[in-house]
């Protein structure tokens, strides 16, 4: 496979520096690894944050840290990302998200399947502390005219809160 493709995060003071730690250990153990990774610092973070992203920007060269001055909120922030992104293909993740080994490899393939395509979701597995303990699945449609008639009503694409 060799479509390179960005991943991009944002992060503000009150997230959990384990609960980050996951999900960038998720990112780097991936099947398929992302060509970058763009993190904005949404403002601020605190120390322990902070030491965090430095350990792992040491040990993964295609982690870029964008810091902003202040916080602007989640959707200022990836718009701001956005724009360091280097590839068309831009995977999105919240900082407590942790993906399946196989998420962008998988992910992947169906654009390379499927060029017509401008966005793929995934079903998700939620869990309440450990990640063996999942609590429910949010399935959504699959196929073109389901997702549209879904679409009428709620989002088609996932987006953990």
């Amino acid at each position: 496979m060799t479509n390179p493709f960005s991943v991009l995060l944002s992060l503000y003071y009150k997230e959990s520096p384990a609960f980050l730690r996951q999900s960038l250990d998720s990112i780097f153990r991936q099947t398929l690894l992302p060509s970058e990774v763009i993190l904005v610092k949404d403002g601020p973070l605190t120390a322990k944050l902070d030491e965090t992203i430095e350990e792992y920007a040491l040990r993964y060269p295609q982690l870029k840290i964008i810091p902003l001055a202040k916080n602007g909120g989640l959707g200022k922030a990836l718009n701001e990302g956005l724009k360091y992104c280097s590839y068309d293909l831009v995977a999105r993740m919240d900082t407590d998200d942790i993906s399946k080994p196989d998420r962008f490899e998988k992910q992947i393939k169906i654009f390379q399947e499927h060029p017509e395509l401008d966005v793929v979701g995934a079903w998700i597995e939620e869990f309440e502390g450990d990640t063996s303990k999942v609590t429910s699945i949010r399935k959504l449609p699959e196929q073109p005219s389901e997702i549209y008639e879904y679409g009428k009503k709620r989002s088609p694409i996932n987006h953990p809160v």
